[in-house]
């Protein structure tokens, strides 16, 4: 859902997302710097917080509490089966999933027309521009049609709990009627971006523009100091 009250250009989003990814899943900044690198991968779910998604969000620092908790006390003193799985959930929750929430913030949080303009100033062929933004399209309304599709099954009582044992009836009541959806739903969206001017040629104007203002710049710094510290881990000597 698109907040109006906390807004980020597109590129600042793109930007976060990439120096989130990068910095943290190669780990200089957990072995030198931990507390750094813990609030870094709080970050993605503080904007959730501030776009509203409030349960998320929760859940995320939650999680990110706890994996920073295990890597401090038992990581390195767990051994075996315990030790492997108190390291695969800090990798999970400390490395791996900031920058994909991040990504997920960042086309929760935008339009079509705000990412479409984004693109443009950044210099994307249009070539490019057009399958994106359908795509983004599509997976957004592809999430729409899979919690119809589970609705549909609760209220005939095929719920996770009463087909836990038959994965194939699961499957089958489940991801073919979704199959169903979505193959019409890629015509729809494919249509839908004909009729709104997505071309290849021709110069077509946008509802919503995209500009930088001083919280893109406080991100920006943000991402300044994270990659410092990124070099300072891996070359500097603490």
């Amino acid at each position: 859902m698109h907040s109006e009250k906390f807004k980020l250009d597109f590129r600042t989003k793109m930007l976060m997302s990439l120096c989130l990814s990068y910095t943290l899943i190669l780990g200089n900044i957990q072995t030198k710097f931990s507390i750094v690198a813990a609030a870094y991968s709080l970050l993605p779910y503080v904007f959730l917080l501030l776009n509203r998604e409030k349960k998320a969000a929760v859940k995320g620092i939650l999680f990110i509490m706890a994996a920073y908790i295990i890597q401090k006390e038992w990581v390195f003193s767990a051994g075996g089966f315990l030790g492997s799985l108190f390291l695969f959930i800090t990798m999970m929750f400390l490395r791996l999933l900031p920058g994909f929430v991040m990504a997920r913030f960042a086309l929760a949080s935008s339009t079509m027309s705000h990412m479409t303009s984004a693109l443009k100033k950044m210099h994307f062929p249009v070539v490019l521009i057009i399958p994106i933004t359908v795509m983004a399209r599509f997976f957004h309304t592809a999430r729409e049609d899979y919690n119809q599709v589970k609705d549909a099954m609760y209220l005939h009582g095929l719920t996770n709990r009463r087909l836990f044992f038959h994965p194939v009836k699961l499957f089958e009541y489940r991801m073919v009627p979704l199959f169903m959806v979505l193959t019409k739903t890629a015509d729809d969206v494919a249509v839908s971006a004909m009729t709104r001017g997505l071309k290849i040629h021709g110069k077509r104007t946008y509802i919503g523009e995209s500009r930088f203002c001083m919280r893109d710049y406080i991100c920006f710094l943000l991402m300044l100091v994270l990659i410092g510290f990124y070099i300072g881990g891996k070359y500097v000597c603490v």
